[in-house]
Parts: C-alpha cells; sequence; structure tokens
C-alpha cells in the first residue's frame, strides 16, 4: 500500500458504486446530489452541486482522488481540480455496458493500493457478474421503442 486515498466523488452514481464496493471509508467529500446510501453519506462532507463545487472547500479536504463525469461536472472544474488534486478520475459510461468498465476504472484507479483489495474486488467482481446478468435477461426482450424522454431529477424536472 503505497498511500491512503481521500476520496471525493463529484458524481452521484459514482458515489453510490464507491460504497458498494467498500471504498465509502476513504471518501471525503461529495456533492450536495450525493444523497444515497443515506446513511453512509450523511457524514460525508458536501462540496457544493455537480456544476458549482466550492473549490476551497474541496481543497481543504486534501483529496488525493476526485472522481468526475462528462456529463456531470463542467471543463472548467475539471481543470481547476488538476491545480491541486493528484488523482481526477474522469468517467463516462453512455450504456449500461460500460458500467463493467466504469468498475474496472475504479478498480485500477482508486482501489488497487488498499490493503482492503481482495474484499473490494470481489465486491467488484460481484457486481460485475450481477450487471452482466441483468444485461443478458434484458436482451431476450423485446426492443423497446427508440423515442424516450429521460427525466434524471426531480424539483425541477431536468431531462
Amino acid at each position: 500500500m503505497t498511500s491512503v486515498p481521500r476520496i471525493a466523488s463529484l458524481v452521484p452514481s459514482i458515489t453510490e458504486l464507491l460504497v458498494d464496493l467498500g471504498l465509502g471509508p476513504w471518501l471525503v467529500g461529495r456533492t450536495g446530489f450525493c444523497i444515497h446510501p443515506a446513511q453512509t453519506v450523511q457524514a460525508i462532507a458536501k462540496v457544493g452541486g455537480t456544476k458549482d463545487v466550492n473549490l476551497a472547500k474541496l481543497r481543504q479536504l486534501a483529496p488525493t482522488h476526485v472522481i468526475v463525469n462528462v456529463d456531470e461536472n463542467t471543463l472548467p472544474i475539471v481543470q481547476a481540480l488538476g491545480e491541486f488534486v493528484p488523482r481526477v478520475i474522469v468517467t463516462h459510461p453512455k450504456a449500461p455496458l460500460d458500467n463493467l468498465a466504469l468498475i474496472d476504472q475504479v478498480m485500477r484507479e482508486v482501489a488497487a493500493d488498499l490493503i482492503a483489495f481482495d474484499a473490494i474486488n470481489t465486491r467488484a467482481n460481484e457486481l460485475k457478474r450481477r450487471i452482466s446478468q441483468g444485461l443478458k435477461a434484458l436482451n431476450g426482450l423485446a426492443p423497446l421503442p427508440q423515442r424516450v424522454l429521460y427525466l434524471i431529477w426531480r424539483d425541477p424536472w431536468m431531462t
């Protein structure tokens, strides 16, 4: 183990993933939209929203890793993070299958040096197995219509 990571997640779904993998103890920062799992994240410092990160507050938390997403966070925020965060991890899953590679990316870039790697890797492999099973089950279903309206947030509704 080279060093203990101090992780900030600026992506709600990835915050959940990190906790599911067992990386919650190393989370030091999150956005106000990172609300799940509630019992775990309530003790983690909020650093603003996905597009209005409080960089001064984040800097005080001294993260070694900050996880961002192309669709959630702005380029100016990502560039500013690069000035004081050793590892800015950019994610961009676009389809359900991409989540398998996302888990591998998190394992490679965040968990690889942890003493708890074996336990985290076991969780990662189980999650990837369950995702793969679910995707295989979906392949047998009739195709869905191509036109959809995807609502991502409420109060206000966003698409």
